[in-house]
């Protein structure tokens, strides 16, 4: 027996699987089949959004046979934000410690942290000393007193910080305060002496130098440049 939908010599429609008759067979105009599509398009689209959600909470909930994924996690962003911190510039123990503290992590993991990091030299504050000595002493010419108060601020304790100034002699922190001073007084040759000795006195004073030793400084320069023989001249 024939199927009856080959008479006429047509062949039957088979429609591929999923499809149904065509949307000229539905009784939809053209626009609303479009805008069919374009929702089934926003919908699997939105499910793909749902699943990779529901797919990172997942993984950052995840645990293991202890409960202390979560913990392993955490300490490892930490640990990254810190490495980061110190490529930029040395870190003290202390600041690390606040850094790792301001980050959420404290306790056990915070302690075993700094310890590593100490361990494997990304922190040491005596090298952090030497090294501010070096640039504030003998770069920027401050005084025994500025270095002390500067590496105290970074957190430094104080028998590094003592240890560290003891390398810094009377006659070195002279000598740079001398400098400072010779610099400063070519900046102000047009300026009587008694005004180059104010100014001098108090720069010399902002840098921390004493108040001895500034008038010795000062009285010196000045001296000097008001000598006709010898001495610079402050051009």
């Amino acid at each position: 027996m024939r199927d009856s939908s080959s008479e006429g010599g047509l062949a039957p429609v088979r429609f591929l699987p999923g499809a149904g008759p065509s949307s000229a067979e539905d009784g939809r105009a053209p626009e609303d089949r479009r805008a069919g599509a374009a929702d089934r398009v926003t919908g699997s689209r939105g499910a793909g959004e749902a699943v990779v959600t529901a797919l990172s909470r997942s993984i950052s909930h995840e645990e293991d046979d202890n409960g202390n994924a979560p913990e392993v996690i955490e300490q490892a962003v930490v640990e990254q934000r810190v490495l980061r911190a110190l490529s930029r510039k040395a870190l003290s123990e202390s600041e690390v410690r606040t850094l790792i503290a301001e980050n959420g992590l404290d306790g056990v993991e915070a302690e075993a942290l700094v310890e590593r990091l100490i361990h494997l030299r990304y922190v040491d504050d005596r090298v952090l000393a030497e090294e501010l000595r070096r640039r504030l002493s003998e770069v920027k010419g401050q005084s025994k007193a500025a270095v002390a108060r500067a590496l105290s601020a970074r957190g430094l304790e104080s028998d590094i910080v003592a240890e560290t100034v003891a390398e810094i002699d009377a006659d070195d922190e002279k000598d740079a305060a001398r400098e400072l001073a010779e610099k400063r007084a070519r900046q102000l040759r047009s300026l009587d002496a008694q005004t180059i000795e104010r100014r001098l006195s108090g720069f010399l004073a902002r840098r921390g130098y004493p108040g001895g030793l500034v008038r010795e400084v000062v009285s010196e320069v000045v001296r000097k440049r008001s000598s006709p023989s010898g001495g610079p001249r402050f051009r």
